[in-house]
């Protein structure tokens, strides 16, 4: 399938397409475009009115600490939280602190946020569809982030195994040894002691 027919796929499974109009004006305005491992997408201080929604591959978010190291705080992936925005910037304007990165080889089609207001306005189906998708979302982050919050990094890891396998599947050890908070070499001591315990 091309990057549309996957489009078409997953907006058939969370809303009605009533109308080939809403379809016709999503080929028409949006972008297919190809990355390459590590590209970046967006980079920080720019600013990003579009999202961003991915037919293969996986992205990453990066945030950068006071001393500049880049650490990863969240991920996209082309089967789980497949729409990915620069969110700072996208809502309310500003340069975006944030950078994103392909992780691997990824192809995304690109939505501008002046297209998706009028679509919110035009069609009900797509109204309901973006409201829902965004509250939604919000609420599995949320959930994720408090767990980070509450957990060991052990127990946390064990969360995303569960809830997430996608991300533990397809981070390089690196970026979730950085996601979880730990240095790469505490991390493979992690993944190794949780081994030696399901054995």
């Amino acid at each position: 399938m091309n990057a549309y027919d996957i489009l078409k796929a997953s907006l058939e499974g969370n809303m009605q397409l009533q109308s080939s109009e809403l379809w016709d004006e999503m080929q028409v305005q949006s972008n297919v475009m190809s990355l390459n491992k590590n590209e970046i997408l967006v980079n920080v201080g720019s600013k990003q009115k579009y999202a961003y929604f991915i037919t293969s591959g996986s992205l990453a978010v990066y945030s950068f600490t006071n001393e500049g190291e880049r650490k990863a705080i969240w991920f996209h992936f082309d089967d789980l939280f497949s729409m990915a925005a620069a969110p700072d910037s996208y809502y309310l304007n500003e340069p975006t602190k944030y950078e994103i990165t392909a992780l691997e080889k990824s192809t995304i089609i690109r939505f501008s946020k002046q297209s998706f207001d009028l679509w919110v306005l035009k069609y009900p189906c797509f109204n309901k569809f973006y409201i829902e998708g965004i509250t939604s979302g919000r609420v599995i982050v949320q959930e994720a982030r408090v767990q980070k919050l509450i957990s060991t990094p052990e127990q946390y890891y064990q969360y995303l195994s569960e809830k997430f396998p996608s991300m533990v599947s397809r981070v390089s050890s690196k970026n979730m040894a950085h996601f979880l908070g730990l240095s790469p070499e505490w991390f493979s001591k992690l993944k190794r002691r949780m081994e030696i315990g399901k054995q």
